[in-house]
């Protein structure tokens, strides 16, 4: 296996080694995961390193200082920090360092303690706000400490109000540091809206930042030597950049570069920085580390059919992907290189060549028990699905959202109710754990489709269930926040971010990821009924099995131990009755089973078909969605 090959050509020009060069610091905020590497950071970092304006370079998890700082200050636990992470109250994370802005203010006099108060976990939030101005302080004084030219940020989510009051603090003890900010929370507008209101930044980067640093870095290195001519003029070439013009200040929006980035200008990620910084971090014993992996970007499913709720991809929407071997070569170098099994894929769906090709002849050694994680598309088949489990995929994402195929084809997912169900059953087979959601409130959904769901979930209590069950947010860059004729209208910004930006930024229409909508859909009745449901299924998961177990006569035995369901065996006889329950391991319709019976030179008396799927439904052994029939056994292939 070759694992020194395909690394990318990022600049086929020797590097120029300048006497006014500059020291860097790229630092990742909370609220990043403290058990992977930014993957934005390890990304950019090489573009940085390979300029010879650059003499040193550092990359600082202030994400990880935070938890530290948490634990020793404030006396709170990693548990705490991860219910920002997991967003239990959503925007608290950004309210927590909007303390950073009202100095003194009592978190329970803000307009957002309303909305923690009722959490078991407010003083542990309180104990945050409280904090984050000491933190800040004290990172920003480390930072102008080590002499640093330039820093950097990246910032995603709940990482602006943090980034802001970071960069806010240098700005005050050293303000000839320039500042950068850049990340998805700066894609589109956003970015030019971010520049315009928080003056501490100098310069923020919309869309990819491939293309922008190194001639920016090269302007700012000219410029700090005292080349000021051409100031505007040079700016105004660097794709994507916000700057302020030399003649009046004004805020300037470059627009962002005509097609995405190719994969071929992306560098291999470099995550050295990361492990340093855990190792120095009295909690970095409690963390169990994963490395994240960028095959793709884009969706290639997106570009086709935009699921219509999903904001996603803003203005890089055009699926591009690194070749397999140049994916293999990466996480290679990188288990080798770190010891660590746990590997996590970022696209938004695993590319189909991907599937294919990393899970045969570009798959990882076998011996070294690999534990990958991905996000892909959930009409994969059963051959696929086991392919993947060979390959150590252990926890896949497949975007399920719903088990109604009309509500599904509200979304333009793609897939069908039953093909879900389907991947669900599949993945049980193969050990795989699939992570999804129930989506509701789109606009055209009705009541009766979710209580014919309800009184079909008990016979999938086998099953994984669904972490939750979630109305849909309008988020910025979706068909929904484009295109109001969908059925949602923006009414502005949400609440809860109005509440959480007080004091740090007055108008957030063009700054926000998700808005405010009218409630579409789904009743409330019916909701609490779906999430009852949901939750009698989450309590009984663990103790149910609908199992198919062939027998030496070629019977099937059907064991069940379902609480809807007396504990029980069915045996399905050999010949029509098993090996048309096999058949519909697939799913499919009456005629399509009976076509399947023929090929296999099963005679089928007259409405014996319809005679047994009747029988299967009462029995809650297989799923029945408009006219295709799927057997829920696990244990089936097909």
């Amino acid at each position: 296996m070759q694992i020194g090959h395909n690394r990318p050509v990022l600049d086929p020009s020797p590097p120029v080694v300048h006497e006014d060069v500059l020291s860097v610091a790229l630092v990742c905020m909370p609220w990043a995961v403290v058990d992977m590497p930014s993957l934005a950071l390890s990304t950019i970092a090489p573009l940085f390193e390979q300029r010879g304006e650059v003499e040193k370079l550092d990359v600082v998890y202030a994400n990880i200082q935070w938890l530290d700082f948490l634990i020793r200050e404030a006396g709170l636990q990693r548990e705490h920090y991860e219910l920002i992470v997991d967003a239990e109250v959503f925007g608290v994370g950004e309210w927590v360092f909007s303390s950073c802005f009202r100095p003194g203010i009592d978190p329970r006099h803000t307009s957002f303690y309303d909305l923690v108060s009722d959490s078991e976990h407010v003083d542990a939030y309180c104990a945050m706000f409280r904090a984050a101005p000491a933190f800040i302080d004290e990172l920003a004084r480390d930072l102008v400490a080590s002499g640093a030219d330039v820093l950097g940020l990246t910032t995603t989510f709940d990482q602006n109000i943090a980034s802001f009051a970071l960069a806010h603090r240098v700005k005050e003890l050293c303000p000839s540091m320039v500042t950068i900010l850049g990340g998805a929370n700066c894609d589109g507008v956003q970015g030019t809206a971010v520049h315009r209101a928080r003056t501490e930044f100098d310069y923020v980067i919309r869309g990819e930042a491939e293309r922008s640093i190194a001639p920016l870095i090269a302007h700012i290195a000219g410029f700090r030597s005292g080349d000021k001519d051409r100031h505007d003029e040079l700016l105004r070439a660097v794709p994507g950049l916000c700057w302020r013009s030399d003649i009046d200040g004004a805020s300037v929006s470059n627009p962002i570069g005509p097609t995405p980035v190719s994969m071929n200008a992306v560098p291999e990620p470099v995550y050295d920085h990361y492990f340093r910084d855990l190792r120095k971090s009295p909690a970095g014993q409690l963390v169990d580390v994963k490395i994240p992996l960028e095959a793709s970007r884009g969706c290639w499913w997106g570009a086709k059919h935009h699921c219509t709720f999903c904001g996603l991809n803003g203005s890089a929407m055009a699926h591009r992907a690194k070749s397999a071997e140049r994916v293999q070569a990466e996480a290679s170098r990188a288990v080798l290189r770190h010891n660590v099994l746990d590997l996590v894929f970022s696209d938004n769906i695993l590319a189909p060549d991907h599937v294919v090709r990393l899970t045969t002849d570009m798959a990882l050694p076998a011996e070294w028990d690999v534990r990958l994680f991905a996000e892909v598309k959930s009409n994969l088949n059963f051959t696929q699905l086991e392919s993947l489990a060979r390959a150590g995929f252990t926890q896949l994402q497949p975007g399920i959202e719903s088990l109604c195929t009309r509500i599904l084809r509200i979304m333009r997912k793609g897939v069908t109710g039953w093909q879900n169900v389907r991947f669900l059953r599949d993945c049980a087979t193969c050990r795989i754990y699939p992570s999804w959601n129930i989506l509701v409130g789109f606009p055209g959904e009705h009541d009766h489709e979710y209580t014919a769901l309800i009184d079909s979930l008990p016979s999938l209590h086998h099953l994984t269930p669904p972490a939750g069950v979630f109305p849909i947010k309008l988020e910025r860059f979706s068909p929904y926040f484009d295109d109001p004729e969908l059925g949602l209208q923006a009414l502005g910004p949400s609440r809860n971010l109005v509440s959480a930006y007080e004091g740090v930024v007055d108008s957030l229409d063009d700054f926000v990821y998700v808005f405010e909508s009218e409630p579409a859909g789904i009743s409330p009745e019916t909701l609490e009924m779906l999430r009852e449901a949901v939750a009698n299924w989450k309590a009984n998961g663990s103790m149910s099995r609908l199992v198919a177990l062939p027998a030496p006569d070629d019977s099937l035995v059907v064991v069940d131990d379902r609480p809807a369901w007396p504990s029980r065996e069915v045996v399905l006889q050999p010949g029509l009755e098993a090996e048309a329950y096999r058949a519909l391991a697939k799913g499919k319709t009456l005629p399509a089973l009976a076509s399947t019976m023929c090929s296999l030179g099963i005679s089928v008396p007259e409405g014996r078909l319809e005679e047994l799927v009747e029988n299967w439904k009462e029995l809650g052994i297989i799923f029945h969605e408009d006219s295709t029939y799927l057997a829920l056994a696990t244990g089936l292939r097909w």
